[in-house]
């Protein structure tokens, strides 16, 4: 058998030079020169997302940023698009937890033309009601046909089991059926009208830039967009207590969609390099310690892992996996003989060279295009981390020992606190799981409300 490679001296991480500058109104603008393509990309990032949903109005961030490219300044929806396909341009709105985005990018020379249409979308769109009407249909559309998705269902479940109902990250982030209904064109103009605003948000441009110009076009398309005071978002509440176990009944389902959940750390956490190099050996690459077990020596699935999810407030831990049906006990027992062993077995030399070389290959691979750069910054400006925070990741990450990450499993990774999310049919894998030890089940629906057992 021919041995396997190994894994030589990693390159050093190379960063772009910046610029950074503040327009009139205050917006904060990061310029990063990049003369590969002529290409440019911009990211403006928002710093209120579904974090800053109201209770009641779940979705409302969400629902916000897609209303707001349906027609914008003098142009209609389709005069929009249409304009943006003539210069080559791709344009996208969106929201997250923690933020909303609008990115773009566009042929160097077009950069004036879309900058326009850009600045149009985010400081006048015309928010109205046929066009809510449209758009709400089809989110409520869409959140409906999500209860038939088992794997959609598993993280909004998980996301309620651990954050609880009254958390920021407690309800998805495109909202329940119930929530979305209720919203109207009124609320969403009024999100709008509070949360985008210059003070509230970072731009990134990245690509074929005209350093000397720059600061005009963007003047030009952003000056007249005024700063105001912004609603603060939902206070954070403490992780509940978990239940141990939580199925969601689908009768008859071939496969089991399992979650296992913890609380996680924050995204600007000194510890993060390490808790990837942890995740990455764990069940955050393809020959993680999960993978490996539940796909290659098992067979109860065709791919088994793990992530963290680092936020403004402390995220999560979630290993995951499909699985046969008939194997759903056997494979929660493997998902927690494996997390239990992290802590206690050490990590190889081997082990932790792959994870270093995994995730030095992702950031750089994240810093090989414009569009990955400005994704990137743009990521750090929503979290007010420094510029060189890609460069202090790979120190950090390059000096984390195989006891830092060992302690950290310990700290992190207690397999006995966590909650395991099942989608799966209930008559069959109940007893099995019962058979483990575990305790009698909590009922929840697809859209994670709690049922009668």
């Amino acid at each position: 058998m021919a041995a396997q490679p190994a894994v030589g001296t990693l390159p050093p991480l190379r960063t772009p030079e910046i610029t950074e500058l503040t327009l009139g109104n205050g917006l904060d603008v990061v310029a990063i020169p990049r003369s590969v393509a002529p290409i440019v990309s911009m990211s403006l990032m928002v710093r209120s997302g579904a974090d800053s949903d109201p209770a009641g109005r779940e979705g409302l961030a969400s629902s916000t940023a897609e209303m707001l490219d349906e027609g914008a300044g003098t142009r209609s929806a389709l005069e929009v698009a249409e304009e943006l396909e003539q210069i080559g341009a791709d344009l996208y709105v969106g929201a997250g937890r923690d933020g909303s985005q609008l990115t773009l990018q566009v042929p160097a020379k077009e950069l004036s033309r879309a900058l326009a249409i850009a600045a149009d979308i985010v400081i006048r769109p015309r928010l109205t009601e046929e066009d809510w009407s449209r758009v709400q249909h089809d989110r409520l559309t869409a959140l409906a046909q999500r209860r038939d998705q088992p794997e959609a269902v598993a993280n909004v479940v998980s996301d309620r089991t651990l954050f609880g109902q009254g958390h920021p990250y407690g309800h998805p982030v495109d909202g329940l059926e119930r929530s979305v209904r209720e919203l109207t064109a009124a609320d969403v103009r009024a999100c709008h009208d509070q949360m985008w605003r210059p003070n509230n948000a970072s731009l990134v441009v990245a690509g074929d830039l005209d350093l000397a110009a720059l600061p005009g076009e963007l003047e030009r398309a952003f000056g007249g967009w005024l700063p105001r005071a912004v609603p603060g978002s939902r206070p954070t509440t403490p992780f509940p207590t978990l239940p141990r176990l939580v199925l969601i009944d689908r009768p008859g389902a071939p496969q089991s969609i399992i979650r296992i959940v913890g609380p996680g750390d924050l995204r600007s956490s000194p510890d993060r390099p390490a808790l990837g190099a942890l995740n990455a050996i764990l069940g955050g690459s393809f020959t993680s310690r999960l993978n490996f077990n539940l796909r290659e020596q098992k067979g109860y699935t065709y791919g088994a892992g793990s992530s963290f999810g680092f936020y403004r407030r402390a995220g999560s831990f979630t290993a995951r996996a499909a699985v046969f049906t008939e194997v759903t006990a056997p494979a929660v027992t493997e998902f927690l003989r494996e997390i239990s062993a992290i802590r206690e077995a050490p990590v190889t030399p081997t082990e932790l060279t792959k994870a270093r070389a995994t995730l030095l290959g992702r950031v750089a691979e994240g810093l090989s295009t414009s569009g990955g750069i400005a994704a990137q910054y743009a990521e750090l400006r929503l979290y007010g981390l420094p510029v060189d925070e890609p460069a202090r990741f790979v120190a950090t990450l390059e000096s984390a020992s195989a006891e830092d990450l060992q302690r950290l499993a310990r700290r992190h990774l207690d397999p006995e606190g966590m909650a395991i999310v099942i989608v799966g049919d209930r008559a069959a894998i109940e007893a099995p799981l019962r058979a483990l030890g575990l305790p009698a089940p909590i009922l929840r629906d697809a859209d994670g409300d709690l049922i009668a057992g």
